[in-house]
């Protein structure tokens, strides 16, 4: 979904590999470090900068579960943190907004515990002190999640993911490094790419007209344009570009006034991602080519279908070579881009995905409210055909 976080992020790019000289400029009082354990040059070159002295703690780069928060909140509260820096992907940036609206007050985490069973979404209510939250400074080391400016986080519950929103959560300052952006495995960056176009894309097939259909329309052929440029050559000028366009689509004109929980895909990606196992990517890789074409076909609950050709004659019109109809096209971009959807789909990770899409986000919820068990078993049965047929190229 996408969430209104009402506080401005303040933005800031900085040149390759100038992070460390400009970060203790941003931050207040007693400062820490969360960092992506993997990260350790990187680490190094902020505690030998502005950072130097500050507490320090490790985070493998995996989902973010209560334990984690426990981990955080401890190391926020023992060291009397006025200022947190997280540096990492999505999981390590959500670990630390979370803890650090957590810490600050306590309720939440009670609140957390007593929804978790009801729906995939918490929304929380504000924070009883806002001046206790320490201040969060983010630096994505991973294109795609938007982690960096976005009011919502996941979290993994004893009942599920639960996809946490809150207008405390977006960051502070969100700094942008290309340094930091270096050693991500090139098929993340096409990955982070394809889950930053899939945001506005799904947002806006779900969603009635809007004056800013044409900011959407020109951001995606920017990302799809990118990409492109991406399969022939790859330098830190467009990974940072690439990053850049991802904290756009939570920030700029392309979502504005959209139906929140337009971009159904996510909901069914999400649950088959927790089943298996998988990169939420992975799984919306198998589950987006079969959902369009059931769009195309008029099933209007998933989207809709004058709005879907809209938006990919757009992208035709930026790479010509992609199959005019939206759902083959969109997985001959994939294939483009050498993403990888499950291999296989098996009949009880089928049938837990169904259970879980529909307690957690169907029914009278409004993510997939119309959208029955038959026709989700339905798009995973595509996506079974679909990806054990197809393997991406290059």
């Amino acid at each position: 979904m996408i969430a209104d976080h009402g506080l401005r992020t303040r933005c800031v790019i900085a040149d390759d590999g100038t992070a460390p000289k400009y970060v203790g400029g941003l931050t207040r009082g007693r400062t820490g470090l969360v960092v992506d354990r993997d990260l350790k040059v990187h680490r190094d070159k902020l505690l030998e900068g502005d950072l130097k002295g500050s507490a320090v703690l490790e985070l493998t780069a995996e989902p973010v579960t209560v334990e984690t928060l426990r981990t955080v909140g401890r190391f926020i509260r023992e060291n009397r943190l006025q200022t947190v820096v997280g540096l990492g992907g999505g999981s390590v940036l959500d670990a630390v907004k979370l803890a650090a609206i957590f810490t600050a007050d306590p309720a939440l985490t009670i609140f957390a515990e007593r929804h978790a069973k009801r729906s995939g979404l918490l929304v929380l209510p504000p924070i009883t002190n806002p001046n206790d939250r320490p201040k969060t400074i983010l630096m994505p080391s991973t294109v795609g999640t938007g982690a960096e400016v976005s009011a919502v986080a996941c979290l993994d519950t004893a009942v599920g993911r639960r996809l946490i929103a809150s207008r405390n959560l977006a960051g502070d300052v969100a700094m942008l490094d290309a340094g930091h952006l270096a050693t991500l495995p090139k098929y993340l960056v096409f990955e982070g790419l394809l889950e930053a176009l899939l945001r506005v894309a799904g947002t806006m097939v779900g969603s009635q007209h809007s004056i800013f259909d044409d900011d959407g329309h020109v951001l995606i052929q920017r990302m799809v344009r990118l990409g492109e440029r991406l399969t022939l050559y790859d330098t830190a000028e467009l990974r940072l570009t690439a990053a850049r366009l991802s904290m756009e689509t939570h920030t700029g004109w392309a979502l504005m006034g959209r139906n929140p929980y337009g971009a159904r895909h996510w909901y069914l990606a999400n649950e088959l991602a927790y089943v298996t196992g998988a990169r939420k990517m992975t799984a919306t890789a198998s589950v987006i080519g079969p959902i369009w074409a059931e769009i195309t076909n008029g099933a209007a609950a998933w989207g809709d279908r004058r709005r879907l050709q809209q938006l990919w004659s757009a992208v035709t019109e930026a790479v010509p070579e992609l199959d005019p109809d939206p759902a083959p096209g969109i997985n001959h971009l994939i294939r483009r881009w050498g993403i990888a959807g499950l291999e296989n789909i098996g009949g009880e990770t089928l049938h837990l995905t169904t259970e879980a899409a529909i307690r957690n986000w169907g029914g009278s919820l409004p993510m997939l409210r119309g959208i029955d068990a038959a026709q989700i078993q339905y798009v995973l049965h595509s996506a079974a055909r679909t990806h054990s047929l197809v393997r991406p190229t290059g």
